[in-house]
Protein backbone atom coordinates (compact mmCIF):
# COMPACT_ATOMS: atom_id res chain seq x y z
CA UNK A 1 0.00 0.00 0.00
CA UNK A 2 1.39 3.61 -1.29
CA UNK A 3 1.05 5.56 2.34
CA UNK A 4 -0.83 8.27 2.60
CA UNK A 5 0.77 11.87 2.09
CA UNK A 6 0.58 14.67 4.54
CA UNK A 7 -1.14 17.33 2.56
CA UNK A 8 -0.08 20.99 3.05
CA UNK A 9 -1.84 23.59 5.23
CA UNK A 10 -2.75 25.69 2.40
CA UNK A 11 -6.19 23.32 2.09
CA UNK A 12 -7.98 25.95 4.89
CA UNK A 13 -7.42 28.59 2.69
CA UNK A 14 -7.91 26.88 -0.55
CA UNK A 15 -11.69 26.05 1.09
CA UNK A 16 -12.27 29.74 1.98
CA UNK A 17 -11.36 31.11 -1.47
CA UNK A 18 -14.17 28.21 -2.54
CA UNK A 19 -16.40 30.31 0.09
CA UNK A 20 -16.32 27.87 2.81
CA UNK A 21 -15.95 28.97 6.27
CA UNK A 22 -15.20 25.87 8.72
CA UNK A 23 -13.09 25.07 11.26
CA UNK A 24 -10.47 22.32 10.88
CA UNK A 25 -8.89 21.18 13.38
CA UNK A 26 -6.19 17.97 13.58
CA UNK A 27 -4.49 16.34 10.80
CA UNK A 28 -4.90 16.30 7.42
CA UNK A 29 -4.12 13.49 4.99
CA UNK A 30 -4.97 12.21 1.07
CA UNK A 31 -5.37 8.67 -0.11
CA UNK A 32 -4.67 8.68 -3.63
CA UNK A 33 -6.80 6.07 -5.95
CA UNK A 34 -4.27 3.17 -6.15
CA UNK A 35 -4.90 -0.56 -6.74
CA UNK A 36 -3.87 -0.92 -3.09
CA UNK A 37 -6.59 1.72 -1.99
CA UNK A 38 -9.42 0.47 -4.14
CA UNK A 39 -12.21 -1.79 -3.62
CA UNK A 40 -14.75 -3.15 -5.77
CA UNK A 41 -18.01 -4.42 -5.06
CA UNK A 42 -17.87 -5.06 -1.27
CA UNK A 43 -17.11 -4.21 1.74
CA UNK A 44 -14.37 -5.90 3.93
CA UNK A 45 -13.73 -5.63 7.06
CA UNK A 46 -10.50 -7.38 6.78
CA UNK A 47 -8.94 -5.22 3.56
CA UNK A 48 -6.20 -2.92 5.46
CA UNK A 49 -7.02 0.48 5.76
CA UNK A 50 -5.57 3.18 3.27
CA UNK A 51 -5.05 5.54 6.47
CA UNK A 52 -5.57 5.30 10.21
CA UNK A 53 -6.71 9.00 11.80
CA UNK A 54 -7.92 10.31 15.05
CA UNK A 55 -11.25 11.97 15.64
CA UNK A 56 -11.18 15.79 14.24
CA UNK A 57 -8.62 14.44 10.90
CA UNK A 58 -9.15 15.38 7.56
CA UNK A 59 -8.95 13.03 4.72
CA UNK A 60 -9.09 13.68 1.02
CA UNK A 61 -9.97 10.36 -0.68
CA UNK A 62 -9.71 10.29 -4.47
CA UNK A 63 -12.26 8.29 -6.57
CA UNK A 64 -12.47 7.00 -9.65
CA UNK A 65 -15.01 6.43 -12.76
CA UNK A 66 -15.92 7.74 -16.55
CA UNK A 67 -15.18 3.96 -17.34
CA UNK A 68 -17.70 3.28 -19.86
CA UNK A 69 -15.10 1.76 -22.46
CA UNK A 70 -15.77 -1.25 -21.51
CA UNK A 71 -14.16 -3.92 -23.41
CA UNK A 72 -12.82 -1.40 -25.72
CA UNK A 73 -9.42 0.73 -25.71
CA UNK A 74 -9.90 3.54 -23.38
CA UNK A 75 -8.30 6.18 -25.67
CA UNK A 76 -10.35 4.60 -28.96
CA UNK A 77 -13.70 5.15 -26.80
CA UNK A 78 -11.97 8.55 -25.38
CA UNK A 79 -11.84 9.84 -28.93
CA UNK A 80 -15.00 8.29 -30.29
CA UNK A 81 -16.66 10.22 -27.73
CA UNK A 82 -15.17 13.18 -28.88
CA UNK A 83 -13.63 13.65 -24.93
CA UNK A 84 -10.46 15.71 -25.21
CA UNK A 85 -8.21 13.66 -22.92
CA UNK A 86 -6.31 10.52 -23.38
CA UNK A 87 -5.05 8.40 -20.30
CA UNK A 88 -1.72 9.72 -20.61
CA UNK A 89 -3.20 13.24 -20.57
CA UNK A 90 -6.08 12.87 -17.36
CA UNK A 91 -4.10 10.77 -14.49
CA UNK A 92 -7.59 10.17 -13.16
CA UNK A 93 -8.78 8.30 -15.42
CA UNK A 94 -5.43 6.71 -16.02
CA UNK A 95 -5.66 5.61 -12.34
CA UNK A 96 -9.21 4.23 -12.66
CA UNK A 97 -8.24 2.16 -15.66
CA UNK A 98 -5.32 0.61 -14.16
CA UNK A 99 -7.54 -0.07 -10.68
CA UNK A 100 -10.78 -1.50 -12.72
CA UNK A 101 -7.41 -3.72 -14.06
CA UNK A 102 -5.51 -4.71 -11.38
CA UNK A 103 -7.97 -5.05 -8.07
CA UNK A 104 -8.70 -8.42 -7.46
CA UNK A 105 -12.49 -9.43 -7.39
CA UNK A 106 -13.73 -11.01 -4.58
CA UNK A 107 -15.49 -14.16 -5.19
CA UNK A 108 -18.72 -14.15 -6.98
CA UNK A 109 -18.73 -10.10 -7.50
CA UNK A 110 -17.09 -9.91 -10.73
CA UNK A 111 -18.17 -5.76 -10.79
CA UNK A 112 -19.69 -2.97 -8.90
CA UNK A 113 -18.86 0.01 -7.47
CA UNK A 114 -15.25 0.96 -7.83
CA UNK A 115 -14.93 2.55 -3.89
CA UNK A 116 -11.57 3.91 -2.13
CA UNK A 117 -11.28 2.64 1.72
CA UNK A 118 -11.58 2.13 4.32
CA UNK A 119 -10.66 4.82 6.73
CA UNK A 120 -9.88 3.68 10.11
CA UNK A 121 -10.67 6.13 12.87
CA UNK A 122 -9.04 5.66 16.40
CA UNK A 123 -11.16 4.50 19.33
CA UNK A 124 -14.15 4.27 17.34
CA UNK A 125 -16.19 0.46 18.12
CA UNK A 126 -19.62 -0.72 18.12
CA UNK A 127 -21.97 1.44 19.31
CA UNK A 128 -20.63 4.73 18.48
CA UNK A 129 -21.03 6.72 15.90
CA UNK A 130 -19.26 9.16 13.62
CA UNK A 131 -19.89 12.43 12.01
CA UNK A 132 -18.62 12.74 8.49
CA UNK A 133 -18.28 16.33 7.09
CA UNK A 134 -18.33 16.43 4.07
CA UNK A 135 -15.88 19.62 3.02
CA UNK A 136 -15.78 19.73 -0.25
CA UNK A 137 -16.76 17.65 -3.57
CA UNK A 138 -15.04 18.38 -7.12
CA UNK A 139 -15.03 16.80 -10.16
CA UNK A 140 -11.92 15.45 -11.28
CA UNK A 141 -12.31 14.40 -15.24
CA UNK A 142 -13.66 16.82 -17.94
CA UNK A 143 -17.03 14.48 -18.24
CA UNK A 144 -19.62 12.15 -17.13
CA UNK A 145 -21.85 9.90 -18.60
CA UNK A 146 -25.77 8.56 -17.90
CA UNK A 147 -26.65 5.41 -18.81
CA UNK A 148 -29.88 2.84 -18.55
CA UNK A 149 -30.60 -0.79 -20.05
CA UNK A 150 -33.66 -3.02 -20.06
CA UNK A 151 -34.70 -4.53 -16.23
CA UNK A 152 -32.65 -1.89 -14.38
CA UNK A 153 -34.27 0.96 -13.16
CA UNK A 154 -37.07 2.70 -12.77
CA UNK A 155 -39.75 1.78 -15.98
CA UNK A 156 -39.93 -1.84 -16.58
CA UNK A 157 -37.56 -3.70 -18.87
CA UNK A 158 -40.90 -3.99 -21.75
CA UNK A 159 -40.23 -0.11 -21.82
CA UNK A 160 -36.67 -0.31 -22.64
CA UNK A 161 -36.24 -1.00 -26.00
CA UNK A 162 -32.09 -1.28 -25.65
CA UNK A 163 -29.54 -0.37 -23.49
CA UNK A 164 -28.21 3.66 -23.78
CA UNK A 165 -25.38 6.04 -22.80
CA UNK A 166 -24.97 9.38 -23.23
CA UNK A 167 -21.91 11.46 -22.28
CA UNK A 168 -22.17 14.42 -20.93
CA UNK A 169 -19.45 17.04 -21.09
CA UNK A 170 -18.49 18.98 -17.78
CA UNK A 171 -18.25 22.42 -18.22
CA UNK A 172 -16.65 23.77 -15.04
CA UNK A 173 -16.15 27.66 -15.98
CA UNK A 174 -20.39 27.67 -16.30
CA UNK A 175 -20.43 24.70 -13.23
CA UNK A 176 -22.41 22.77 -15.43
CA UNK A 177 -23.04 19.68 -17.54
CA UNK A 178 -23.86 20.09 -21.32
CA UNK A 179 -26.29 17.73 -21.82
CA UNK A 180 -27.56 18.57 -25.12
CA UNK A 181 -27.28 22.24 -26.92
CA UNK A 182 -29.20 24.45 -25.22
CA UNK A 183 -29.66 22.27 -22.27
CA UNK A 184 -27.23 22.26 -19.16
CA UNK A 185 -27.68 20.59 -15.77
CA UNK A 186 -26.14 22.48 -12.48
CA UNK A 187 -23.53 20.74 -11.53
CA UNK A 188 -23.66 19.28 -7.76
CA UNK A 189 -21.31 16.88 -7.50
CA UNK A 190 -21.22 14.00 -4.44
CA UNK A 191 -20.57 10.30 -3.58
CA UNK A 192 -23.18 8.03 -3.91
CA UNK A 193 -21.67 5.79 -1.62
CA UNK A 194 -20.43 6.66 2.10
CA UNK A 195 -20.57 3.92 4.60
CA UNK A 196 -18.94 2.35 7.44
CA UNK A 197 -18.18 -1.54 6.92
CA UNK A 198 -21.55 -3.20 7.65
CA UNK A 199 -21.53 -5.64 10.80
CA UNK A 200 -20.43 -8.61 10.29
CA UNK A 201 -23.80 -10.74 9.92
CA UNK A 202 -24.41 -9.28 6.48
CA UNK A 203 -21.06 -11.38 5.33
CA UNK A 204 -18.14 -11.10 4.81
CA UNK A 205 -17.99 -9.39 1.35
CA UNK A 206 -21.52 -7.81 1.11
CA UNK A 207 -22.15 -6.27 -2.13
CA UNK A 208 -21.83 -2.29 -2.51
CA UNK A 209 -25.15 -2.28 -4.60
CA UNK A 210 -27.93 -1.90 -2.27
CA UNK A 211 -27.93 0.68 0.75
CA UNK A 212 -28.09 -0.37 4.58
CA UNK A 213 -28.07 0.85 8.13
CA UNK A 214 -24.70 1.42 7.99
CA UNK A 215 -25.06 3.77 4.84
CA UNK A 216 -23.22 3.08 1.98
CA UNK A 217 -24.99 3.47 -1.79
CA UNK A 218 -27.58 5.73 -0.65
CA UNK A 219 -27.47 8.14 -3.55
CA UNK A 220 -28.48 11.11 -2.21
CA UNK A 221 -27.85 14.31 -4.25
CA UNK A 222 -28.39 16.25 -0.64
CA UNK A 223 -24.68 14.82 0.37
CA UNK A 224 -22.92 17.19 -1.06
CA UNK A 225 -20.38 20.37 0.08
CA UNK A 226 -21.31 21.70 3.28
CA UNK A 227 -23.62 18.33 4.36
CA UNK A 228 -22.69 16.21 7.61
CA UNK A 229 -23.40 12.26 6.98
CA UNK A 230 -23.73 10.51 10.36
CA UNK A 231 -23.48 6.96 10.51
CA UNK A 232 -23.22 4.10 13.02
CA UNK A 233 -20.23 1.73 13.45
CA UNK A 234 -20.08 -1.77 13.16
CA UNK A 235 -16.61 -2.87 13.23
CA UNK A 236 -14.00 -1.73 15.17
CA UNK A 237 -12.56 1.66 13.63
CA UNK A 238 -15.61 2.56 11.58
CA UNK A 239 -13.99 1.75 8.52
CA UNK A 240 -15.49 4.00 6.20
CA UNK A 241 -15.80 3.45 2.45
CA UNK A 242 -16.06 5.97 -0.31
CA UNK A 243 -17.22 5.71 -4.31
CA UNK A 244 -19.60 6.41 -7.03
CA UNK A 245 -18.74 9.65 -7.78
CA UNK A 246 -21.57 11.65 -9.30
CA UNK A 247 -21.27 15.39 -11.19
CA UNK A 248 -24.93 15.74 -10.61
CA UNK A 249 -28.88 13.80 -10.38
CA UNK A 250 -32.36 14.17 -9.75
CA UNK A 251 -33.98 12.59 -6.79
CA UNK A 252 -35.09 8.88 -7.78
CA UNK A 253 -32.06 8.59 -9.94
CA UNK A 254 -34.53 6.58 -12.46
CA UNK A 255 -32.17 5.15 -15.12
CA UNK A 256 -29.76 3.44 -12.53
CA UNK A 257 -27.40 6.30 -13.35
CA UNK A 258 -26.07 9.87 -12.30
CA UNK A 259 -23.99 11.90 -14.07
CA UNK A 260 -21.28 9.39 -13.36
CA UNK A 261 -17.75 11.02 -13.55
CA UNK A 262 -14.89 11.20 -11.17
CA UNK A 263 -14.71 13.22 -7.32
CA UNK A 264 -12.31 13.74 -5.11
CA UNK A 265 -14.01 13.79 -2.07
CA UNK A 266 -12.47 15.66 1.41
CA UNK A 267 -14.05 14.59 4.50
CA UNK A 268 -13.73 15.42 8.38
CA UNK A 269 -14.34 12.23 10.69
CA UNK A 270 -15.38 13.27 14.02
CA UNK A 271 -16.17 10.05 16.56
CA UNK A 272 -18.76 10.55 18.66
CA UNK A 273 -18.37 7.83 21.67
CA UNK A 274 -21.70 5.82 23.02
CA UNK A 275 -23.80 7.86 20.51
CA UNK A 276 -25.67 4.32 19.13
CA UNK A 277 -27.45 5.65 15.96
CA UNK A 278 -29.76 3.15 14.69
CA UNK A 279 -29.20 4.14 10.76
CA UNK A 280 -27.59 7.27 8.90
CA UNK A 281 -28.68 10.88 9.65
CA UNK A 282 -27.35 13.99 8.07
CA UNK A 283 -27.55 17.53 8.29
CA UNK A 284 -27.02 20.80 5.81
CA UNK A 285 -26.91 24.25 6.49
CA UNK A 286 -30.85 24.43 5.68
CA UNK A 287 -32.39 20.72 6.72
CA UNK A 288 -31.85 18.04 9.03
CA UNK A 289 -32.13 14.47 6.62
CA UNK A 290 -33.94 11.32 7.91
CA UNK A 291 -33.51 8.02 5.93
CA UNK A 292 -36.07 5.26 5.20
CA UNK A 293 -34.82 2.29 3.12
CA UNK A 294 -36.29 -1.32 2.07
CA UNK A 295 -36.64 -3.11 -0.90
CA UNK A 296 -40.24 -2.24 -0.84
CA UNK A 297 -40.73 2.01 -1.25
CA UNK A 298 -44.11 1.91 0.54
CA UNK A 299 -41.88 0.27 3.56
CA UNK A 300 -39.43 3.01 2.66
CA UNK A 301 -41.50 5.47 3.21
CA UNK A 302 -42.93 4.30 6.43
CA UNK A 303 -39.41 3.76 7.77
CA UNK A 304 -38.24 7.16 6.88
CA UNK A 305 -41.37 8.85 8.05
CA UNK A 306 -40.89 7.11 12.06
CA UNK A 307 -37.21 8.23 11.81
CA UNK A 308 -38.55 11.69 11.59
CA UNK A 309 -40.77 11.39 14.29
CA UNK A 310 -38.60 9.85 16.14
CA UNK A 311 -35.82 12.60 15.62
CA UNK A 312 -38.91 15.50 16.30
CA UNK A 313 -39.72 13.33 19.35
CA UNK A 314 -36.14 13.83 20.72
CA UNK A 315 -35.10 17.32 19.64
CA UNK A 316 -38.64 18.89 21.05
CA UNK A 317 -39.68 16.59 23.22
CA UNK A 318 -42.80 15.83 21.18
CA UNK A 319 -45.03 13.22 21.67
CA UNK A 320 -45.90 10.62 18.76
CA UNK A 321 -48.76 12.22 17.87
CA UNK A 322 -47.78 15.99 17.92
CA UNK A 323 -44.27 14.76 15.77
CA UNK A 324 -46.59 13.35 13.39
CA UNK A 325 -48.70 15.59 12.70
CA UNK A 326 -45.63 18.62 11.83
CA UNK A 327 -44.66 15.43 9.65
CA UNK A 328 -47.05 15.92 7.35
CA UNK A 329 -47.40 20.05 7.79
CA UNK A 330 -43.42 20.61 6.93
CA UNK A 331 -41.41 18.16 6.28
CA UNK A 332 -41.18 17.07 2.75
CA UNK A 333 -40.36 13.57 1.83
CA UNK A 334 -38.65 12.53 -0.97
CA UNK A 335 -37.67 9.40 -3.43
CA UNK A 336 -33.71 9.30 -3.18
CA UNK A 337 -33.21 6.28 -5.24
CA UNK A 338 -35.72 3.40 -6.96
CA UNK A 339 -32.53 1.40 -8.75
CA UNK A 340 -30.69 -0.20 -5.92
CA UNK A 341 -32.45 -2.88 -4.47
CA UNK A 342 -33.26 -1.32 -1.27
CA UNK A 343 -34.74 1.62 -2.18
CA UNK A 344 -34.61 4.98 -0.56
CA UNK A 345 -36.83 7.85 0.38
CA UNK A 346 -35.42 10.86 2.69
CA UNK A 347 -37.39 13.13 4.84
CA UNK A 348 -36.12 16.84 4.86
CA UNK A 349 -36.99 18.92 8.00
CA UNK A 350 -36.52 22.20 7.34
CA UNK A 351 -34.37 24.02 9.83
CA UNK A 352 -36.15 27.26 9.93
CA UNK A 353 -39.45 25.51 11.74
CA UNK A 354 -37.23 26.03 15.09
CA UNK A 355 -37.24 29.89 14.78
CA UNK A 356 -35.40 29.60 18.53
CA UNK A 357 -32.88 28.01 17.46
CA UNK A 358 -29.07 28.99 17.46
CA UNK A 359 -27.18 28.35 14.24
CA UNK A 360 -23.75 26.75 14.97
CA UNK A 361 -23.67 24.43 11.79
CA UNK A 362 -19.90 24.56 10.56
CA UNK A 363 -21.10 24.89 6.77
CA UNK A 364 -21.50 28.91 5.75
CA UNK A 365 -21.37 29.65 2.00
CA UNK A 366 -21.26 33.54 0.93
Amino acid sequence: MIPPHRLRHDLFGLLLLAGICLSVEGAEYHVPLTTENAIIGHYSATKKPVVTIKSGDTVVMDGGGGSRWGEKDPDTWLKENNIPVTLATCPALAETHKALTEVVRAEGIPSGHLMTGPVYIEGAEPGDSIEVRILSVVTRIPYGTVSGAPGRGALPADLIARPFSFVVPIDKARNAGVYTDGVEVPLAPFMGVMGTCPPDSEGPARKSGPPGLFGGNLDCKELKTGATLFLPVYQKGALFYTGDSHAAQGDGEVTVSAIETANTATFQFILHKGKTLQGPRAETPTHYLTFGLDPDLDKAMINATLDSIDFLKAKQGYDFFRAYALCSIAVDFRVTQVVDGTVGVHGMIPKKLFVKDADPYWYRSF
